[in-house]
């Protein structure tokens, strides 16, 4: 008698733990019966794996690498799954989704939610869809950089090392980036320059938006042992849509600038304005544009004036990999030490998105 309740129990045991497992597999299993029709008649079966700057990727079990489809090229978008959606004006969504033929851009062809609660917007107006349930690192998005010159007539290089990070969750963003540069000659002086930033946002209203920044660059070139700027902004969206976005930015930091002990005057306090924008434009499979103007005018020193200006222009060679052309300039109307005012360099390399 002991042996058989010790055995309905052991089964009531391994039934729950079964029915468990398969609770626990069928929920990370796959949504591989999401539709996508293009425009000219081609149909596909697999997983949506999102839309980010004008491309929609689908990923099926037959598929070795995600393919990546002209969003202006699909006609109609079937899925049961749910999904964060995002549109030119600002607002955001989690819900299901589909999309309905339509011959014009104009007319309100995609459906976020149920049919007894359904939004219709535009499909031109969806800028970005994630899927819900991805985990931190699938929600993360970005590239790195890397250039290397050499000249052989005077022994001189340079390296040039940028990469950015965005985490996006619901209305928040965090983007980390770190720019790093070092030039010298193998019997020569060397100089580098290294610079991270920390940027928040988060959407207020559709257009609007408020955030903060820490920054922290050095530079030998400009005597900068370490300069740190911690600040807050608030900004506008003035045009967003699936190639082009625009926004512009103000706001106020605190500086504290450590320059090298040959300057003579080591260190320094600030109260600096900010003003600026940022800028991008991608086309599909081809180009990308990305730039950030920042200008601080001092409250603290009347008449001086900093600005930092980073710009990209990438071309897709093939997958994720892509040729870049980088600029950056920052300068110092005014720098309270005897060093170079400006700083700039221009530098090409090869990238890696993901």
């Amino acid at each position: 008698m002991m042996e058989r309740h010790v055995g309905k129990k052991l089964f009531r045991w391994s039934g729950i733990c079964l029915l468990g497992l398969m609770c626990a597999l069928s929920a990370s299993a796959k949504n591989d019966d999401d539709v996508v029709v293009l425009k000219n008649g081609d149909r596909m079966t697999g997983e949506i794996k999102g839309l980010q700057q004008g491309e929609l990727k689908l990923k099926a079990d037959y598929m070795a690498e995600a393919v990546r489809l002209d969003w202006a090229s699909v006609e109609r978008l079937e899925s049961k799954s749910t999904f964060r959606i995002s549109l030119v004006d600002g607002q955001l969504f989690t819900n299901v989704m589909r999309l309905l033929p339509a011959n014009s851009n104009h007319i309100a062809n995609f459906i976020i939610g149920p049919s007894n609660q359904a939004i219709r917007v535009p499909q031109g107006d969806v800028i970005r869809i994630t899927p819900a349930e991805g985990g931190f690192w699938k929600r993360l998005e970005g590239s790195i950089d890397y250039g290397f010159s050499f000249t052989s007539g005077n022994d001189q290089y340079q390296t040039e090392l940028i990469s950015t990070t965005t985490y996006r969750t619901g209305d928040h963003t965090f983007t980390a980036s770190i720019d790093s540069s070092f030039s010298g000659q193998t019997k020569g002086t060397s100089s580098s320059r290294k610079q991270f930033s920390f940027d928040y946002r988060k959407q207020l209203t559709p257009p609007w938006y408020a955030g903060a920044l820490v920054d922290f660059l050095t530079s030998e070139h400009q005597s900068l042992d370490l300069r740190t700027a911690v600040g807050g902004l608030i900004g506008r969206n003035l045009k967003q849509t699936e190639h082009t976005r625009f926004s512009i930015f103000g706001g106020a930091a605190a500086t504290r600038e450590d320059y090298s002990v040959s300057t003579g005057k080591p260190r320094t306090t600030n109260a600096d304005a900010i003003a600026g924008f940022d800028f991008t434009s991608f086309r599909f499979n081809a180009t990308e544009i990305t730039s950030r103007f920042s200008l601080f005018p001092s409250m603290t020193t009347p008449g001086r004036m900093r600005l930092q200006l980073t710009s990209d222009l990438r071309i897709k060679l093939a997958k994720d990999f892509w040729w870049g052309f980088h600029l950056y300039e920052n300068f110092d109307s005014r720098p309270p030490v005897r060093a170079d005012k400006n700083e700039v360099s221009v530098s090409s390399s090869l990238g890696w998105k993901f």
